[in-house]
């Protein structure tokens, strides 16, 4: 049997769906905001540690005062936090002087390297007997010793050390053992004098310095 329907009666009104409170937080949005910024940050700082500069780098142990050569240098592309004080081309370095001890693997800078040779350093070449040169490169350094001989004025008597942990500045790529040669090395102004006479009063020999002992 239907049921009769009054006049002014409608249908059934849905329930209202009530809105919630959270989604009109704005302190909700506020964080989701805070969120986005912060990935985007991290992001930047990412990318920025990955990001690569153009470096030089040393392929050889190179004694402060020695001269850089170019077989002593690569050109490398590095992550560094702080890149204003690298060198970055090799060129730039090739003929500097070390003004400091550099080591395989070290970048250079612009401090580690200067346009030329300390005032007081001078570069003397060093006749060798043939036998009696080690193998030594640039930038090595050596004990220079001197032995006595009857041509000099000194009396024959035991080598002696005369110069310390001298800097090769320049020596033969390729030594025959059967001939005499020479090496160049640098030395200061006041060890001039001594090199020089040692030179007319005796024989000369070269120690090198193992490489726990050279940079």
């Amino acid at each position: 049997m239907a049921i009769p329907l009054r006049i002014g009666q409608g249908m059934p009104r849905a329930p209202l769906v009530k809105t919630n409170r959270k989604t009109q937080d704005p302190r909700l949005w506020l964080g989701i905001l805070f969120m986005f910024a912060a990935m985007a940050i991290g992001q930047l700082v990412v990318s920025s540690a990955s990001a690569r500069v153009p470096a030089v780098t040393l392929t050889s142990n190179i004694a402060q005062g020695a001269q850089i050569r170019a077989s002593d240098v690569s050109a490398v592309q590095v992550s560094v936090p702080m890149s204003e004080n690298l060198v970055s081309i090799p060129s730039d370095v090739v003929g500097k002087i070390a003004a400091t001890n550099l080591f395989v693997g070290d970048l250079v800078r612009v401090h580690s390297i200067s346009d030329g040779f300390e005032p007081d350093v001078r570069a003397v070449s060093i006749p060798i007997r043939a036998g009696h040169l080690p193998q030594v490169s640039p930038g090595e350094r050596v004990d220079i010793w001197m032995t006595p001989s009857l041509d000099g004025v000194a009396l024959p008597g035991p080598a002696q050390l005369i110069i310390p942990s001298a800097v090769i500045a320049s020596a033969p790529e390729y030594v025959d053992s059967g001939m005499d040669t020479s090496v160049t090395v640098s030395i200061s102004q006041e060890q001039v004098q001594v090199l020089v006479q040692a030179m007319r009063d005796g024989l000369i020999d070269l120690v090198a310095i193992p490489a726990a002992g050279n940079p």
